[in-house]
């Protein structure tokens, strides 16, 4: 609108109302009976302008209009002499001067009714608007602040065109809290109100707003957002920060109201904040949730400020202990932490992990939830680890996690409390760990002869493993030189994470778990590794295991094999695999089997690693990404595996040896209670003895991040891992990896629920028939209380839509009995192996059964049966079931 438009408008409305007063004047007393000139005062709500013609008439009577911004200006258009006439002249004074303090008593009597009359808001509206009609609403006195906001609106040209079109309320509401909190109405919630306080133009706009416009602002919004909008309003026009407010409003609203200090420091809070008129605490706390969730979400300098200068506020108030219920202050952090380090309760740990800055802390959370592990383990059964194939198997499922949660305790802390719990811990599970491995080394001088028959090892590797699979698929064998079993575990747990790379980890044990390979001895690749490649008990080198990898003779016919170390891995010449080794992904009608050697973690334990985190992804693995995307392209099988495992450094005592390395040493002098001599066709050193070091707390060599070659059961159970690429679910005399890590490594408490049996009459002795009550029991049922599993598949939904299915493709109803009824008794979760073995098919991919439950029971798609943890849990919504499958009586 232009200013002639605005002064036009201004003008009309000015015009309409003297005209309403003149006419009320004739129809009250005729237009002959008023004597002398009529003077109507106006007030401007500015300074007034009158840029329209001084003179005119209204309803036949002449009329002079006098814009007057000073007394002296009235008093002076009051002095001009009227003009002549048969009927009443009129003078319109238009002013800004206040009624009493400023014209006076004696102005005043001079106007008509002793007053200055307001200009019609309603009349200037429209005619500012052109609207071609205005919501009857408007003319209320509730609206009063709406009218004065849309006319102040369409004075500075903020309101769009409304000509010819009508106005309703709801639409000039929305016009306002556009124009004054700059925010768009249709989509506005209280998370986006705060927001938009939280600037500091739209905040200073609020402010100056008059009382009557805010107050209907927030009557609005409280009406559409709920009460919590009224705290966030009055908030921002009383604070600077409204989201720092909040935040400590966040910590104080939901602190227990009979905890005193809470309660006086929240008293303290609400009446310097609000005055008398405190709002509940529950729409305080409304408000204050709304503003972590903005602090979570969005991260810039400006919200780390706000977080800062919360905590600030609270110490202010003293209320910094009560910090922990808060989820985004530091303070709060800090003494989620303590509480965590102090009790190493999942509980705890779950509330620094909740926090906003763990994320940023993640190191620190990642060792601590690494404490609460193992105190779990510590709390757990002994592994049995008195024989050798039961030591393998126990590391393979077990121990490797507690080597990988004892890595992550070693790293420390720069936190005083959490240093003293990983302190703390590590001891007493080094001394459990040190304990086992004393046990295991009783059962080696058996293992230095030879290997059970149930025990894989590394002369028998190739041919009872690898072999058979050559047959009918292609197979990578990725050997990553030193991998112990707890950086084999985390490396597959990260491929597993990925659900992109679609690789699907099988195992040879019907029970779905792992197994380890019993390695040479000395534990060192000279040893072990070429033991392992060359598939018989002999030291040697690259060279020997290059060339008599591709001469086995237990190969397939017209096998392609070929073995490729670390030089031939190298990236070269544009590829990011060395020439050769891409090479050889190129199809090929015979059996293929290639084997590459990586050297990655062996480096690392005398170079060190340039990372923060001690575990080990498969990322960290330089070239096993570009190798497993190769395989994973051509449907390679992969087996990785490794040659022997390795200890890490953490304040052994050196015992300065002449011969041998860093763990193993010729047989020269006592043997040590935590050492052990080993004789026989295993051991590979010239002279067929060694002796070697059971725990991690010795070395004979200089220091070093970490060794190999000695017996513990770290260095001697070498990792086995096979990937089934993706689109391949199955693999024959396999078994899908469902074991998954251990109960204390996941928190599930006790032991694994097994299905519960289908009963079975008993019959009574003679004796005990006899014993039997003549008398019937009252409160016996007539029939046996059945399982949930057994009244599903009982079920009327349950038979018609079980028969609606391929009959090939359907489960028996006794699946879906034992599974449902396992699942169930364990709380409505349950490890994949365990829901394999309720469902009598322990080697079977744990996807293909819940996807077989599933055409039954998720009738709709209604999630009834799903797979959550990345494959690792299946999870029946008991709920679900009994709304799509009722119980029938």
């Amino acid at each position: 609108m232009t200013a002639t438009d605005l002064g036009s408008a201004v003008e009309n409305a000015v015009t309409s109302r003297v005209t309403d007063i003149v006419r009320t004047l004739d129809a009250e007393h005729g237009p002959h009976s008023v004597r002398g000139p009529l003077v109507i005062g106006i007030r401007t709500r500015g300074e007034p302008v009158w840029s329209g013609d001084p003179e005119g008439t209204v309803e036949g009577h002449p009329v002079r209009y006098a814009a007057c911004p000073s007394v002296l200006s009235v008093l002076d258009a009051l002095a001009q002499e009227p003009p002549a006439g048969d009927t009443y002249s009129v003078l319109v004074i238009l002013t800004d001067r206040d009624e009493r303090s400023e014209l006076g008593d004696a102005v005043m009597a001079r106007l008509h009714r002793e007053r200055l009359y307001e200009v019609s808001k309603y009349t200037l509206l429209q005619d500012l608007l052109r609207a071609r009609e205005l919501d009857p609403r408007l003319r209320g006195g509730d609206n009063a602040w709406l009218v004065d906001a849309l006319v102040d609106l369409a004075r500075a040209g903020q309101l769009p065109s409304t000509t010819g079109r009508s106005l309703g309320r709801e639409v000039a509401l929305g016009h306002v809290v556009r124009s004054r909190l700059s925010v768009d109405p249709a989509t506005l919630d209280l998370s986006g109100l705060i927001t938009a306080l939280d600037d500091p133009t739209t905040r200073s706009r609020w402010r100056d707003l008059g009382d009557d416009e805010r107050r209907g602002i927030t009557d609005h919004l409280v009406e559409r957002l709920g009460r919590p909008a009224e705290v966030v309003l009055r908030l921002a026009a009383a604070r600077d920060d409204v989201v720092a407010e909040l935040l400590v409003a966040d910590v104080l609203a939901c602190a227990p109201e009979d905890d005193l200090k809470a309660e006086r420091a929240f008293g303290a809070f609400a009446h310097s904040r609000f005055g008398s008129d405190e709002p509940p605490r529950a729409e305080l706390a409304a408000a204050a949730a709304q503003a972590v969730e903005i602090t979570t979400r969005v991260d810039t300098q400006q919200t780390w400020r706000q977080i800062r200068q919360a905590d600030a506020l609270l110490a202010q108030l003293n209320a910094t202990p009560l910090a922990h219920r808060s989820r985004v202050l530091p303070s709060g952090f800090a003494l989620r932490v303590e509480q965590a380090a102090s009790s190493l309760d999942e509980a705890d740990l779950r509330a620094v992990e909740q926090h906003h800055a763990a994320t940023d802390k993640a190191p620190l959370v990642r060792r601590l939830r690494a404490a609460v592990r193992l105190r779990r383990w510590l709390d757990s059964i002994p592994a049995d680890v008195t024989t050798l194939p039961a030591a393998l198997r126990a590391h393979a499922r077990d121990l490797a996690w507690v080597d990988s949660e004892l890595a992550q305790v070693r790293q420390g802390a720069n936190n005083p409390a959490v240093a003293r719990a990983l302190d703390r811990v590590k001891a007493q599970v080094v001394r459990q760990r040190a304990e086992l491995d004393r046990r295991f080394a009783r059962a080696l001088p058996e293992a230095a002869h030879r290997h059970p028959d149930e025990v894989c090892s590394v002369e028998t590797f190739l041919p009872t493993v690898v072999a058979p699979l050559v047959r009918k698929h292609k197979v990578l064998l990725v050997v990553v030189d030193g991998m112990s079993g707890a950086a084999a575990t985390e490396i597959a747990h990260s491929i597993a994470e990925n659900p992109r790379l679609g690789w699907t980890e099988v195992v040879r044990s019907p029970d779905g778990g792992r197994e380890a390979v019993l390695a040479a001895f000395p534990t060192e690749t000279t040893y072990s590794r070429t033991a392992l490649l060359t598939a018989s008990l002999t030291s040697g080198t690259a060279d020997d295991e290059r060339r008599a990898f591709p001469r086995h003779t237990f190969w397939p016919p017209r096998t392609h094999a070929v073995l490729v170390h670390k030089a031939g891995v190298t990236a070269s010449a544009g590829f990011d695999l060395g020439p050769e080794l891409d090479a050889e992904f190129a199809p090929r009608d015979e059996p293929q089997v290639v084997g590459v050697v990586l050297n990655t973690v062996d480096d690392a334990l005398s170079k060190g690693r340039q990372s923060e985190d001690p575990a080990w992804n498969y990322r960290d693995v330089a070239y096993l990404p570009e190798l497993l995307d190769r395989a994973a392209e051509s449907g390679w099988v992969v087996v990785l595996t490794s040659d022997h495992g390795h200890v890490l450094e953490d304040g052994s005592e050196r015992r300065p040896a002449p011969t041998g390395t860093a763990r193993w040493r010729l047989p020269e002098g006592e043997v040590h209670a935590d050492e052990v001599l080993l004789s026989g066709p295993r051991v590979l050193v010239p002279e067929g003895t060694a002796v070697l070091a059971t725990t991690d707390r010795i070395r004979y060599g200089a220091n070093s991040r970490g060794y190999h070659g000695g017996a513990a059961l770290a260095e001697v159970a070498i990792p086995l891992i096979v990937l089934l690429p993706p689109g391949m679910e199955e693999l024959d005399g396999w078994a899908v990896h469902s074991q998954g890590p251990p109960d204390w490594w996941t928190g599930r408490q006790g032991a694994r629920p097994a299905a519960p049996p289908t009963a079975k009459p008993v019959k009574l002795t003679k004796r005990a028939a006899k014993q039997q009550p003549d008398q019937p029991d009252l409160f016996a049922s007539d029939t046996p209380s059945q399982s949930r599993g057994a009244q599903l598949v009982q079920s009327k939904t349950f038979v018609n839509t079980h028969k609606d299915q391929p009959a090939n493709r359907v489960l028996k109803p006794e699946v879906f009995r034992d599974v449902v009824d396992a699942v169930l008794a364990a709380g409505g979760r349950l490890p994949v192996a365990d829901v394999l073995q309720a469902a009598g098919t322990p080697g079977r991919n744990p996807r293909g059964l819940v996807a077989a439950l599933g055409r039954v029971l998720n009738i709709d798609q209604f999630p009834v049966v799903d797979l959550i943890d990345n494959g690792r849990t299946v999870v029946i919504n008991e709920k679900l079931l009994d709304e799509q499958f009722p119980k029938e009586s």
